[in-house]
């Protein structure tokens, strides 16, 4: 399934468009929250974006070598995918409105377009030894530039904004050639958050056919698979078979995981229109040492915003911004591979890390979510903005990634419904529906699929009830995926899964100290690192840090946990011993939420029991107990 004529390889599946689908139940509040508050409220079109593009007048970033300059890129690409899943004409023309006096203010005349007032700053310091000082931000904010502007380009048809990119990319191309440089001699973490312009440069690409483009693309990938033995050949590192922590000699530094994440998504578009195998492989790679080594107890990969061997860290820290990439890289390797443990891996992280770090109103977000304790750490402005932070500022994307993810159609007309949210999706002339309230639901979940000839659809099975019954026959899989005939007009599927409790012990077996008080940490040391982040701007979490392993409760893909909003005591949440490893059996019974708290879909009362010996206790899903901003709200996933 080519997604241009550009494309060498074919993705197997082409999915939902995002104007073709529509969240319901309990994620579709939440979206439509989102978007209300974010692209349509006075607020929205008012203070947040006009500091955004007053970031191109005042040149902060001159200054400190920061980031203002990604947050209009950001906001815009967020208000595209918004005209895009709502298909509003109003918001549309106010879009390219906005983006017409953004260009006519700030695009110079040779292309150049950024909060930088210097186009020859690339690089912060680049004689200095000291990694630290090879900063700035000037290459990664224009790649937000262009991002914002190929989609609305994609999104609207203006043509201007099509133009505008092109003029923003040739003199990027003009500037490394005259100051004889490419993307990984520029910005961050060596050149990974520069290399990371790749998936807007590629889309450019498609839309225009200009082989600049795809050189500097070939240049950028050959640097991530060179052999100079530095910390941003990503590609070639991907084959090693030490831990992504123990590639670097300074990890809390370089191994930056939504910058790299962001690499690895432009690597498998690069990989769709090259065909470059040892490319495609790399990518897998990483992506297995990320499941292996990184995925933690929240369902998103990373610790705080690094790779630090993330499986293993009992207080459990996660940055918003990781999880939407980690959701958007899982969607790229669904479309190319067929595989359904992508699929198993988007849900989880979004029932669970995403959901936990958005506000309920739509308009903010954490920075870290973490797996335990008071309250997530609130995402603060940045870098001199009031209203604008890294990950608030993508949060929308991560609704939209999870939409576009629902199902998909291959060449043949196959159905391939992907994820069990409540949703309505249109694929060709396929229309599917999907409701039960799932996951938190105890009805089945019913598909019904409308289409204009016969053909097949493919249901995935979860990893976690690898048997589960379609229209009252069990049915078993191994590879993840079942598959019916589905005749002309409309038929309906009703599909029961496994949702018992699983008590699943945690990998980790150490012990994980608290940093003294006051906070110090050297930065040479991982576990420095992350023990001086489980109280930071929290201090009201000293002596809550989790020190002996523990076990997680599962029910389908979502984390169970402990809280004050469930109605658990703050003793039983945070100081009851753990029961990891000790032949405990989990069960639990539906009751109904305390009235107070509308806000918690589902509760259940937990009982863990061995030997005669009982605790029971009320649970809910761990999102819902701990995406509220107040020292007063304890929750714990570890039981």
């Amino acid at each position: 399934m080519k997604k241009s004529t550009f494309d060498l390889v074919p993705d197997l599946f082409e999915s939902v468009k995002l104007g073709d689908v529509r969240l319901n139940g309990i994620p579709g509040s939440y979206a439509e929250s989102c978007i209300r508050t974010r692209a349509y409220s006075d607020w929205a079109r008012g203070r947040l974006y006009e500091e955004a593009a007053n970031s191109f007048r005042t040149h902060w970033d001159d200054r400190n070598n920061s980031w203002q300059n990604e947050y209009w890129g950001k906001t815009m690409l967020c208000f595209a995918g918004a005209a895009d899943y709502t298909g509003d004409a109003e918001l549309k023309a106010w879009i390219v409105e906005k983006t017409h006096s953004f260009i006519d203010e700030f695009q110079q005349e040779n292309g150049y377009l950024s909060t930088y007032s210097d186009e020859n700053c690339l690089i912060s310091s680049p004689e200095n030894p000291d990694p630290r000082s090879h900063w700035g931000f000037n290459v990664w904010g224009r790649k937000y530039t262009l991002w914002a502007l190929v989609e609305i380009y994609r999104v609207i048809g203006d043509k201007k904004c099509l133009d505008s990119a092109v003029k923003l990319t040739n003199h990027l191309i003009e500037s490394l050639n005259r100051n004889g440089r490419d993307l990984h001699d520029t910005g961050a973490w060596h050149g990974i958050s520069s290399a990371s312009i790749l998936s807007p440069l590629l889309a450019l690409y498609r839309f225009t056919g200009k082989e600049a483009y795809l050189e500097l693309a070939h240049q950028t990938v050959r640097r991530f698979d060179g052999n100079l033995n530095n910390p941003g050949e990503i590609l070639r590192d991907a084959f090693r078979d030490e831990k992504i922590c123990d590639w670097y000699p300074l990890a809390t530094y370089w191994a930056k995981a939504y910058e790299i994440m962001s690499c690895l998504e432009g690597l498998l578009d690069y990989y769709r229109i090259t065909g470059e195998k040892r490319v495609f492989d790399g990518v897998v790679a990483y992506y297995n040492h990320l499941e292996s080594e990184e995925l933690n107890a929240m369902r998103s990969v990373g610790y705080f915003d690094h790779f630090l061997n993330a499986r293993q860290r009992l207080n459990g820290m996660s940055e918003l911004c990781d999880v939407i990439y980690w959701i958007r890289l899982n969607h790229e390797l669904l479309n190319l591979t067929g595989e359904a443990r992508f699929a198993d891996r988007i849900e989880e992280a979004f029932y669970n890390a995403f959901l936990a770090g958005v506000t309920r109103d739509g308009r903010w977000g954490a920075h870290i979510i973490k797996s335990h304790g008071t309250r997530h750490l609130e995402a603060p402005p940045q870098v001199g903005m009031i209203d604008h932070q890294c990950c608030p500022d993508n949060m929308m994307r991560g609704y939209f990634a999870f939409a576009e993810s629902t199902a998909a159609i291959s060449d043949d007309g196959t159905v391939s419904v992907f994820l069990y949210s409540d949703a309505d999706a249109e694929l060709r002339d396929a229309r599917v529906r999907i409701s039960g309230g799932y996951p938190w639901g105890d009805v089945p979940v019913v598909v019904t699929i409308s289409r204009a000839e016969a053909g097949r659809v493919r249901f995935r099975i979860p990893e976690w009830s690898r048997t589960f019954s379609i229209n009252n026959a069990t049915v078993t899989s191994e590879d993840g995926w079942h598959i019916v005939d589905a005749p002309t007009g409309e038929s309906t599927w009703t599909l029961r899964f496994n949702l018992e409790p699983r008590l699943v012990d945690h990998p980790c077996d150490n012990v994980e100290y608290p940093a003294p008080w006051p906070l110090r940490y050297d930065v040479n040391s991982i576990e420095s690192y992350t023990t001086h982040f489980m109280t930071w701007k929290t201090p009201e979490m000293q002596g809550l840090q989790k020190l002996e392993p523990g076990s997680q409760v599962f029910r389908g893909p979502l984390v169970l946990a402990k809280g004050r909003l469930a109605g658990t005591s703050r003793e039983e949440t945070l100081f009851t011993r753990t029961v990891r490893g000790h032949g405990w059996s989990v069960s639990m019974m539906p009751v109904l939420p305390k009235v107070e708290n509308a806000a918690v879909p589902r509760s259940w009362m937990l009982t863990l029991s061995r030997e005669g010996v009982c605790r029971t206790f009320p649970v809910a899903d761990f999102a819902s107990l701990s995406n509220v901003y107040d020292p007063e709200n304890w929750f714990s996933l570890w039981f």
